[in-house]
């Protein structure tokens, strides 16, 4: 009897603790944006902490196996109360790493829960939730004690990481950029993301980012601290910043010249990104500023070409092809010759009638 005890207690104990393991793992060494290897990562509670707020999260990840696959729903109880439901979320998200140079991609699943329980009192508080298979059985995903005084003060102290490079709403034309940053508290963990939440990468220092794409660049930073003195509890602060790269210079298509009915020629054209200055030379000549197509007037008969220039915001000069055309010479006017001949035809008629009257 005494070893049947036993037994069921160490079993019991090994899944109450077994999260707890897991838990310590990540805090170890964590991937808090997006575990990948298969297993339950729980952030929220955390076991023996003293909480200020009466609010405390549960929060968990769970990176899916063959095994964990099979859990359909979740529930957890209060200080042994009833049971009640937890609602959770099936995702998949890809991760990008590096390995010896080359990108690698891979695709995990993983089910997200997350519940706030309000209003706790003062005092101690048992926290379990259990996972519900298709099979029917029941496993206990975590267990937490905690404690709630909310005659402590707040033990966060504000703090924000300034991002010193890449500098905001500002141009490089180069695509290796410094990330660096300053932060008046001790740091734990570091990531970045750019262009992606669902890709974050753990750094340490000052590092560079490489081989960025042309164009505007979303960089988010995520540094983790304590919450202060005594406080264990990680504590996480974002910031996000837009900068942009342009290494290239603006490309000037489409050119044409086209006739219009005053007889001067329209000059058309596309720029594939904001210029700060458009020009354009004639022959040859000087270049002449404008905001955008124009009209050639006054041109004289016979070859002319035109080139377009274009600069952008970062200084790059780009230029079209040189496009050749031809100015003809002016036609008699027809109108003009149609107006004579009805003068001459009336002069005429008039002769007629008044040699008539003379007869």
């Amino acid at each position: 009897m005494k070893r049947a005890v036993l037994a069921t207690a160490i079993i019991v104990t090994f899944f109450l603790m077994a999260p707890l393991a897991q838990f310590g793992a990540v805090k170890a060494n964590p991937v808090i944006f997006g575990p990948t290897s298969p297993g339950i990562y729980v952030y929220s509670p955390t076991p023996e902490q003293v909480y200020w707020d009466p609010n405390v999260e549960i929060s968990f990840e769970i990176v899916l196996d063959k095994d964990l696959a099979q859990i359909d729903s979740f529930f957890y109880t209060l200080d042994n109360k009833a049971n009640s439901p937890l609602t959770f979320s099936r995702n998949t998200r890809d991760h990008f790493f590096k390995i010896n140079g080359n990108n690698v991609t891979y695709t995990v699943n993983k089910i997200t829960v997350h519940k706030t329980l309000v209003n706790l009192t003062d005092g101690t508080h048992r926290i379990a939730v259990f996972a519900s298979y298709s099979d029917g059985s029941i496993k206990s995903i975590l267990y937490r004690r905690i404690t709630v005084d909310t005659t402590l003060p707040n033990p966060y102290s504000p703090f924000t990481p300034t991002i010193i490079s890449p500098v905001n709403q500002t141009t490089y034309n180069i695509t290796e950029v410094p990330l660096t940053y300053t932060i008046e508290k001790e740091i734990l963990w570091s990531y970045y993301s750019l262009d992606s939440y669902d890709d974050w990468r753990y750094f340490e220092g000052n590092i560079t980012l490489s081989s960025l794409s042309e164009g505007k660049q979303w960089l988010t930073l995520s540094v983790i601290t304590t919450t202060g003195p005594g406080f264990e509890q990680p504590y996480s602060k974002h910031q996000t910043i837009i900068f942009y790269v342009d290494t290239m210079a603006p490309k000037v298509g489409n050119l044409s010249v086209n006739n219009t009915g005053s007889g001067d020629r329209l000059l058309s054209f596309t720029v594939d990104e904001e210029a700060t200055w458009i020009g354009y030379s004639l022959d040859n000549q000087a270049n002449v500023t404008i905001a955008g197509d124009t009209f050639l007037k006054d041109l004289s008969v016979g070859s002319h070409n035109v080139t377009v220039y274009a600069e952008d915001t970062i200084g790059h000069m780009g230029a079209s092809e040189t496009l050749y055309f031809t100015v003809d010479e002016k036609p008699f006017p027809t109108l003009l010759v149609a107006s004579a001949s009805v003068a001459t035809i009336a002069v005429f008629a008039v002769f007629l009638l008044m040699r008539k009257h003379k007869h």
